[in-house]
């Protein structure tokens, strides 16, 4: 049952993926990863009374959805309470997200050694299934997690395991099953305020996600279109000079590690918009009057095409790689309608979704100055991730690039943003965790930095000069950054988004990096000793 749960991409208990293999780098890898639980790792086992709360509910999360799948009471409390204790035991062999670290990942093994490190899991089965070449080695992230569930096959009654299965079927298929299940799982996970979206737009994401390449090469060209591509990466190319000049200037880093992130800047591939070749689109069966079945229709040829793509060649200007964050999962070059933007660290690359590059973060029509704080910001962000990932080489090669020295001094750059942060208030009895939110707070202040010295570097004397709706450029560009952040939002999601979030609250992601900058004051003839002006002993930056 795992296995065929495995072919609809319901990835319970493990989950076969496609990375990129660091033994011979033109190609793609098998790796094999610990698969989905119902909650973060570390609320299993931590003793805060916040998380014992969780842990209840979700018990109770699984006993409804059971009940409400056709179980007895009885049964679905006590399958609950099964599927809790195998989850718990598969936590307790699992790194956190918050103590992954990629240089701790590299486990590549034989198939014979995989046996031997967990005999209780039929992989000559599984591995014949997904397509893994005999005697090929594949990375297995976390042995202990794989350990943890040889355990759990070897321990645990059968009817603990069947329970565990069909809540993994449940929970990762609940947006596609009836209104009753879906909403029991919305409820659960959603921040406080929260309504779930009308069944319609869900239908219209799962769409997106189902048709993949062939949707997003039909929505780029009235979207975005070249002409749009080229002003976008215009503007993405004009950061490249202005973050080259500032890892100069850096002196806290040594020559050596200034020289080999300068190198990771100059490689950076801007992929924007849409790729200049597409992959197959490839075909399955989609009906009319069936939605649970194209969805699943749908999962199975996408975890058929990752299968895939761990026995093919790798291209970095390929858009194959998957996505992560943000509204789904997936191959990039499928997701080009769902708004995204990340660094892909294999590839040295920054990938820019068409959806992503709309207004307002990209107007073809607007002033170079609000493209610059809208767009430039948002590459000059994502640039400062790069920059802080020390773990990579310019060729995506996972190797330390900086000495121990130089990642002490960016923790210590990095204290006065916590500070800040810290203490920034959400409410009257909450406030910002700024080391969770460090990097990206970080990038906030570097985005602005990097794209503000693009735009005067281009406009020279001319971001002074008033135009007729009584702005100039400078102040444009601040004003356009802000607008980004623009939200309705309750007080009770305020807070949730604190422990969920690692991005500042919107209002903190303007006045946190905006007071930083002497150059906001001066744009807005802000006085020393103004709300939005950090004396100089005060500022932080970090590039």
């Amino acid at each position: 049952v795992m296995r065929e749960l495995q072919t609809l991409g319901v990835h319970a208990w493990l989950d076969y993926t496609a990375g990129r293999d660091p033994a011979d780098r033109d190609r793609y890898r098998g790796e094999l990863l610990q698969g989905e639980l119902g909650m973060r790792t570390s609320r299993y086992s931590d003793p805060a009374p916040r998380n014992a709360a969780m842990r209840d509910a979700y018990r109770a999360l699984i006993a409804r959805m059971f009940e409400l799948a056709g179980l007895a009471p009885d049964r679905a409390r006590r399958d609950a309470d099964r599927v809790f204790e195998v989850e718990t035991a598969l936590a307790a062999g699992s790194p956190s997200r918050g103590d992954f670290d990629p240089r701790q990942a590299e486990h590549p093994m034989t198939p014979d050694a995989l046996r031997a490190l967990a005999p209780h899991v039929d992989w000559t089965a599984l591995l014949a299934q997904i397509g893994h070449p005999a005697g090929r080695t594949l990375n297995v992230q976390s042995p202990s997690y794989v350990q943890a569930l040889d355990r759990v096959l070897a321990g645990r009654s059968l009817d603990d395991l069947r329970a565990a299965l069909r809540w993994r079927l449940l929970d990762e298929l609940a947006d596609a099953l009836p209104v009753r299940l879906a909403d029991e799982r919305f409820r659960f996970h959603a921040e406080p305020g929260r309504h779930r979206p009308a069944r319609p737009e869900e239908c219209r994401l799962a769409t997106l996600k189902g048709l993949g390449v062939e949707l997003s090469r039909q929505f780029v060209g009235p979207a975005l279109g070249a002409d749009g591509r080229a002003a976008a990466t215009r503007v993405a190319a004009g950061l490249q000079a202005p973050i080259a000049a500032r890892i100069a200037a850096a002196s806290w880093l040594s020559a050596d590690a200034r020289a080999a992130t300068a190198e990771r800047v100059r490689k950076l591939d801007l992929k924007l918009g849409y790729p200049d070749h597409w992959p197959e689109t490839g075909s399955f069966p989609v009906r009319r009057d069936t939605y649970f079945d194209n969805v699943m229709a749908a999962r199975a040829f996408e975890q058929a095409q990752t299968w895939r793509r761990a026995r093919s060649a790798w291209h970095r200007a390929d858009w194959e790689m998957i996505v992560y964050p943000n509204e789904a999962d997936g191959m990039a070059a499928a997701r080009l309608m769902i708004p995204n933007g990340y660094p892909d660290l294999a590839s040295n690359s920054i990938i820019l979704t068409a959806a992503e590059l709309e207004p307002p973060v990209f107007d073809l029509a607007a002033p170079l100055e609000v493209q610059y704080g809208t767009l430039g910001t948002l590459v000059g962000h994502e640039t400062s991730h790069v920059l802080d990932i020390y773990e990579f080489d310019a060729d995506g090669v996972m190797r330390d690039i900086w000495p121990p020295r130089d990642v002490e001094a960016l923790t210590a750059r990095r204290a006065c943003v916590i500070a800040q942060a810290d203490r920034f208030a959400v409410s009257a009895t909450a406030h910002v965790d700024g080391t969770f939110t460090v990097e990206e707070n970080v990038a906030d202040l570097s985005g602005v930095g990097f794209a503000y010295a693009a735009l005067a570097g281009e406009l020279g004397d001319r971001m002074s000069l008033r135009g007729d709706d009584g702005y100039t450029p400078a102040q444009r560009f601040f004003i356009a950054y802000a607008q980004q952040f623009c939200v309705a939002q309750t007080p009770e999601a305020a807070e949730q988004d604190l422990h969920s979030d690692p991005h500042g609250p919107n209002r903190f992601r303007i006045d946190g990096p905006l007071a930083n900058l002497p150059e906001f004051a001066a744009a807005f003839g802000c006085r020393a000793g103004a709300a939005m002006v950090r004396p100089a002993a005060e500022r932080c930056q970090v590039w």
